[in-house]
């Protein structure tokens, strides 16, 4: 299992309908509690987080402006010459220690580099804004304030360093017409600089520095070059130590997936149509598509391309929840007339498929999981599930969650909203299995998945009435029950009462 990202707190204040919240990205974060609470909205803001800070456009990569790439070069832009004779230094002592500091303790930048650094992450605000209205399909991120908050939204991310330098402690604040990107970089940081397990190599960071065969005077002229060559290597390490998991690649799969899973050739069909249509029609017939649904359109048709398929642990995933629940498997089926995929499912035993809208509803559900895990979805991804107990049933709901387990074992970051009291149970008999020797773990029913209970958050989202709207808490595994303890009890003991209550009249008029 692959924990190096950690977990990061992130604290969220009138986003939404959340008055307050503060959480923990752990491998595996459940949210629960009534609908309308917020769940699904702080799920997009995550999605969407991760989609920027895990490359859309963070410290200069391709999808952001040119004027937006604080840490590349801008035609004939210097870099000041102090911070030159610092990034040189810091590339020396790395080369001089064999990059064992910076594997280890991490190296203290210079202040000048720090200077850049917290430069450029200011200029972030407005392009995380873009994305955070992307994902939630809408024109300004000052509608997502709050109804009735006397301020901004606030979004606040707490990652603790691994070593006693100060944590660099980012907010985001959205404001009715600005988002503030406000990085507080403290003027010593310790910063690990990646020389191992497939990062930047210390060859690299000396090519960086000087190259064989050029005269002295060569090498000092090419130094400003070489300097930002390597500020952009240091600079690609950064994000994980701000943002930790953040910095992941995430992929969400919507509630109303099944819905898509059997229209999406329609939907795709009709957006295309529309965009061929634009200034001939007025614009607002065709409503806009938020960007999770229009990034899980998008990558259905585009699965089987994905240049990482037939990687053997995720095909093994997948291939389990084939096995445990679905009774068949799941494949795509490329049309060579129009080189659009047709998803079709297979059950057991069978010799021909069928087309997946002809399919239960639970495979139409799942589908897309299986989908993901076998072309998508590697170790170190983060998978965001709305709602996986829709369309199962309960015994299906508790091997699916025994699944999800399985996934975060396998290095994969999950997230799910859920309404299911079998899901929070399983989960919670996951999460006391740990406590076993790893040999008496399995029992009749094959369940021997444990997760330790640091490595699982669930994280309740409780209406409020002063001042309207939620708040979220985090609910512990209670030792007494063995249960993650929720409002669902007071449903039960509820329907209870009532039941007790008309078999009393009943009687009575008897």
């Amino acid at each position: 299992m692959n924990d190096r990202q950690g977990s990061l707190e992130l604290e969220v204040s009138n986003f939404g309908p959340i008055v307050e919240a503060r959480i923990d990205l752990r491998p595996l974060t459940v949210f629960v509690g009534p609908s309308n609470t917020g769940k699904s909205y702080l799920a997009i803001l995550i999605y969407a987080l991760h989609r920027y800070f895990s490359g859309g456009g963070w410290l200069g990569r391709h999808r952001a402006p040119a004027k937006f790439w604080a840490f590349r070069r801008h035609g004939n832009e210097k870099l000041p010459r102090e911070a030159i004779k610092s990034i040189v230094e810091l590339a020396e002592q790395m080369l001089e220690d064999e990059g064992k500091s910076a594997a280890n303790e991490g190296i203290m930048l210079p202040a000048s580099i720090v200077e850049i650094i917290r430069s450029g992450l200011g200029d972030h605000g407005a392009y995380i804004g873009h994305e955070i209205s992307r994902c939630f399909g809408i024109k300004e991120t000052g509608a997502l304030i709050r109804k009735g908050a006397k301020g901004a939204t606030h979004i606040v991310f707490r990652k603790r360093s691994a070593n006693d330098s100060a944590p660099i402690d980012p907010r985001l604040i959205i404001g009715e017409r600005a988002t503030e990107f406000k990085p507080i970089v403290p003027e010593k940081i310790r910063m690990r600089i990646g020389v191992k397990d497939g990062d930047y190599p210390i060859e690299y960071l000396w090519f960086t520095v000087v190259t064989p065969g050029l005269t002295a005077d060569q090498q000092e002229e090419g130094r400003d070059s070489y300097a930002w060559t390597l500020l952009e290597a240091l600079t690609d390490q950064v994000p994980p130590q701000i943002v930790g998991p953040l910095a992941l690649p995430a992929y969400y799969l919507p509630a109303d997936r099944t819905g898509i899973m059997h229209a999406h050739r329609v939907v795709v069909s009709a957006l295309i149509g529309s965009a061929a249509m634009t200034g001939l029609r007025p614009a607002a017939r065709t409503p806009m598509l938020s960007g999770v649904l229009a990034d899980f359109l998008g990558q259905l048709i585009e699965l089987d391309r994905s240049p990482r398929r037939g990687c053997r642990s995720r095909q093994d995933l997948a291939a389990q929840i084939e096995k445990a629940i679905l009774g068949g498997s799941v494949e795509i089926d490329r049309s060579q007339a129009i080189d659009y995929p047709h998803l079709t499912y297979r059950p057991k035993g069978w010799k021909e498929d069928l087309s997946l809208m002809h399919a239960s509803s639970m495979v139409s559900e799942l589908a897309p999981v299986v989908l993901y895990l076998r072309h998508v979805i590697v170790p170190g991804n983060v998978l965001i599930v709305e709602e996986p107990e829709s369309h199962l049933h309960p015994a299906m709901q508790v091997e699916f969650t025994r699944q999800l387990a399985g996934i975060v074992h396998a290095g994969v970051r999950v997230i799910v909203t859920t309404h299911s009291e079998w899901v929070l149970e399983e989960l919670a008999n996951i999460v006391t299995r740990s406590a076993l020797p790893a040999g008496e773990r399995e029992r009749g029913n094959g369940a021997d998945v444990a997760l330790r209970p640091d490595q699982v958050g669930a994280w309740l989202f409780k209406p409020k009435r002063r001042p309207k709207g939620s708040v979220v808490e985090e609910v512990k595994l209670d030792k007494e029950t063995g249960l993650y303890l929720t409002d669902y009890d007071d449903v039960a003991a509820a329907l209870h009462n009532d039941w007790a209550d008309i078999a009393s009249r009943i009687g009575a008029a008897e």
